[in-house]
């Protein structure tokens, strides 16, 4: 194929190759430091927001548990009800909690601000009572859904012997508006999740109390520090998780997920960007390569046209190429004088050889000439010679035969003479 091409496209081939070749070297290694770059500033950003968002429900969390326990302490030191009711009515705890209450070691269940409860209700048997009594120590539920109100809540249950155990239903908007204020410009969210993959708090409510393993059944990202890539119905997320620390009883972590594709945009545009640039460099040197190529070659163009019009054979052998240039087409303009010399002077040597052969064959053509006259006399005279001697064998032969006649009368007559004297 490239075979039919000019020698100035197989350059420009090869240019345009060059160029689309280095672009890409360099697009592909700028494409590896700038995905390098993106994911080092991306983990260090998702770990930043993940601590500082643990840290913000962390903080939130103590003070309520402080709330509680204090209440607890205060509780353990006065049981009396009075106390205990007034206790619970307290702003600090009212403002707070959805409910406040105390489920005592007899049974009863006080509980702030009133509601009926049933007649068999025995807080002994909740489990955020057994939970406190077992751990010797303050509880934490896992989220859940009031069956009353609707509102996720947790409950926090804390011992206070030997009256009982301290509980308080905290509703989780606060915690659910500081998970939701992190959207990373819309391309993420953050989500609370257990340590066995429970999702706790999610913006999707539909997927609160589902297990990870329901969000991304392949590649389940598995929780740690590190970052992971998973497939869901939003498609490919990176993940990281941050520890929840010092809270009692529960192991929570806050789950960061971003957009693949939007995390990485910027390379995407990048990689747009330069492959506009290759074409656009290919396009330019292909026009500045042209115009530089067609100046360069033009002595290879002139010796071209010499070489034609010698080949047509209506070359002008005295004319030479001007020799402007120290270069490879100088070198080659000089040899190609030289040879066009060379082949004038055999042209010279070879007209002068001819004219002498010229002169040569016209001598013999006159000699020839002459012979092929002298050969004519001679035939002519031969002939005269042949038709002589056609003449006098012609001659001969007819006095021959009147020879033979003669002698043949003459035998005759002596015959008869003879006759002529027998008879007589």
């Amino acid at each position: 194929m490239t075979n039919a091409l000019k020698f100035s496209h197989k350059i420009l081939l090869a240019a345009s190759l060059v160029v689309i070749a280095a672009f890409s070297l360099f697009t592909l290694y700028n494409d590896y430091l700038q995905r390098k770059a993106i994911r080092a500033d991306l983990e260090s950003y998702l770990h930043e927001m993940g601590k500082v968002t643990a840290n913000n429900i962390q903080n939130w969390l103590s003070g309520r548990i402080l709330l509680v326990e204090s209440a607890a302490q205060s509780i353990a030191q006065d049981p009396a009800p009075q106390r205990v009711v007034s206790l619970l009515e307290q702003k600090a705890l009212t403002s707070t909690f959805i409910f406040t209450y105390l489920g005592s070691t007899d049974g009863i269940f006080t509980k702030r601000p009133y509601t009926d409860m049933p007649a068999d209700y025995d807080p002994r048997k909740r489990p955020w009572y057994i939970a406190a009594n077992t751990a010797a120590g303050t509880t934490l539920t896992e989220p859940y859904f009031s069956a009353s109100t609707g509102v996720q809540m947790i409950t926090i249950a804390t011992p206070a012997k030997p009256a009982g155990v301290v509980g308080g239903d905290l509703g989780l908007d606060t915690l659910i508006n500081i998970i939701n204020s992190l959207d990373f410009a819309g391309i993420g969210y953050a989500f609370l999740v257990s340590a066995d993959g429970k999702i706790l708090v999610h913006p999707n409510k539909d997927l609160v109390m589902k297990n990870l393993k329901d969000l991304y059944p392949e590649n389940t990202p598995r929780i740690g520090s590190e970052l992971s890539e998973s497939i869901g119905e939003d498609g490919m997320r990176i993940l990281t998780f941050a520890p929840v620390e010092g809270l009692p009883s529960v192991k929570w972590y806050v789950g960061l997920s971003i957009d693949k594709t939007g995390a990485y945009a910027a390379l995407t545009e990048f990689r747009a960007s330069a492959i506009v640039a290759t074409l656009v460099a290919v396009v330019l040197i292909i026009i500045l390569l042209s115009m530089l190529i067609r100046v360069l070659m033009q002595p290879l163009t002139v010796m071209g046209k010499a070489m034609q019009d010698i080949a047509q054979g209506e070359g002008d052998l005295t004319k030479r190429l001007s020799i402007q240039s120290n270069d490879e087409f100088g070198a080659l303009a000089r040899s190609f004088n030289q040879f066009v010399e060379r082949i004038h002077n055999s042209i010279r040597e070879v007209s002068s050889a001819t004219r002498q052969v010229n002169e040569v064959a016209q001598l013999v053509v006159g000699a020839s000439n002459a012979s092929m006259i002298n050969s004519d006399e001679q035939s002519n005279r031969t002939n005269s010679v042949a038709a002589a001697i056609n003449q006098l064998g012609a001659a001969a032969q007819e006095i021959a035969r009147n020879a033979a006649d003669a002698s043949s009368h003459a035998s005759e007559a002596r015959q008869q003479a003879e006759d002529g004297r027998q008879v007589v």
